[in-house]
């Protein structure tokens, strides 16, 4: 299992763009010539992998029209033009389950702009999961005619606890279901936010203190566009799909909304795809509005970089090497984060070895400009070892640092946060380490949450 994570109880698992490595055009020339691309209405062409995940994206946040993401050379900013979900079946070959994925979410986003709706949660006598719309938002009794005419009588449901009404059927706001009006409450308060905040004086006064060894951090007031970038591979066409990875994905996302950045998720790319992806990132906007941003990259790797979604194993036509995210972000490609701190978080496999072994005891002026400064990249191992993953928790690498993060954030910088990440290996997973590279940081990271 050379590119997967470790199975047991758990897997391995706007400046011009300046020219990246010679091998590495050459390779992408190669792959657009093989991989299936898109030739979008506005123009542009995308790897298929890519458009379909940004096109999932988009319907994630709530969109039932789409926008190129392209970065448009001759205007010096992202394309943004508007497609529809006609034109991706047009321009794309969508498989029927994609076909019916798509549909039903579009349909479903639709659905909520006209009315009030929520799918009904029949009991065990009752399978209709239909949808349904209220007709009147003060009353939180609702009919499922389906459901009446199906079984011959009446069937009333709860709006807000889902199961059988019990009690006045009129204007009534509150059931008779034990326990309705704790659910009320839960629905309106949401979860505990885990993520521990930071308090004003606090940052008033490590900026007073350290002024120049911090890095200036926006307020949360200020109109700042914090962005950050997730790729998850989970389902491969040859390796072993990645079980977990979704527990990772819902763990990121959670964190980044907390510490204030837009995440980008996308899933399922192959290395053409990740690259074209990390270079429209690396182009946006809203970096010029940002004070950093983070890259957090998950899949199945080897010794040679990371596995795309069309890797087969001892064939690297599919391998994505991760100096390529450095070249994408540094100072000649990615003018918007230039001085400003680029974390990048990488969960995958780097060999096939496992990380344990047994030892006795014992201005305006043009100026010079360092290439590659302001990164730190956290590994989820060391060279030549594995990752390991649970399907039913995620990944040790990522699970650890959301909840370091979590704790610690509102007071310790990044690398601090990082050291703290690899202390909770050092006894706990003894076949695992993770590891810093290509570090230039130049200044302290505080994420300053809440702020």
């Amino acid at each position: 299992m050379s590119h997967s994570e470790e199975e047991g109880a758990c897997s391995e698992d706007a400046a011009p763009i300046s020219k990246l490595s010679f091998y590495w055009q050459c390779f992408l020339l190669f792959s657009f010539l093989l991989e299936p691309v898109t030739l979008l209405t506005c123009g542009h062409v995308m790897p298929q992998d890519y458009l379909i995940s940004w096109c999932k994206y988009c319907i994630k946040q709530k969109r039932t029209e789409f926008l190129c993401p392209t970065f448009d050379e001759e205007r010096k900013k992202t394309c943004g033009k508007r497609f529809s979900y006609h034109d991706l079946c047009q321009s794309a070959s969508l498989s029927p389950e994609e076909k019916e994925n798509f549909e039903e979410r579009l349909g479903a986003l639709t659905a909520a702009k006209l009315c009030e709706y929520k799918p009904v949660r029949a009991l065990p006598t009752f399978w209709c999961h239909s949808y349904v719309e209220r007709d009147n938002k003060k009353n939180l009794c609702v009919r499922c005619t389906i459901c009446t005419g199906r079984d011959g009588s009446t069937y009333e449901f709860c709006w807000i606890c889902m199961r059988q009404w019990k009690g006045p059927t009129v204007s009534a706001q509150k059931c008779g279901n034990s326990g309705c009006g704790d659910k009320v409450r839960m629905n309106l308060v949401g979860p505990p936010d885990p993520l521990i905040l930071c308090q004003p004086e606090f940052k008033q006064e490590k900026i007073r203190n350290e002024k120049d060894d911090v890095y200036p951090m926006k307020d949360k007031s200020s109109g700042r566009k914090r962005l950050a970038l997730l790729i998850n591979n989970i389902k491969f066409e040859y390796l072993n799909d990645r079980a977990g990875a979704e527990i990772d994905e819902l763990s990121i996302e959670k964190l980044f909304e907390g510490l204030g950045y837009t995440l980008v998720t996308l899933r399922n790319l192959t290395a053409q795809g990740m690259d074209t992806a990390l270079r429209d990132f690396s182009q946006r906007e809203e970096h010029k509005q940002s004070d950093s941003c983070f890259v957090v990259v998950m899949s199945h790797g080897d010794d040679t970089g990371i596995c795309g979604i069309s890797h087969i194993d001892d064939n690297h036509e599919d391998i994505f090497p991760t100096a390529i995210i450095f070249e994408h972000l540094n100072t000649p490609n990615c003018a918007g984060l230039r001085d400003k701190p680029k974390i990048i978080l990488i969960q995958a496999c780097r060999g096939k070895e496992d990380g344990e072994v047994f030892v006795e005891d014992s201005g305006n002026r043009s100026k010079g400009q360092h290439r590659e400064k302001d990164f730190c990249c956290m590994r989820s191992s060391t060279p030549d070892t594995v990752s390991y993953r649970n399907p039913e928790t995620g990944t040790y690498f990522i699970q650890n640092t959301v909840k370091i993060f979590n704790q610690h954030a509102h007071q310790d910088h990044v690398e601090e946060l990082f050291r703290k990440v690899l202390k909770t290996f050092k006894k706990s997973y003894p076949f695992q380490m993770p590891c810093k590279e290509r570090t230039t940081l130049l200044k302290k990271f505080y994420l300053f949450p809440g702020l």
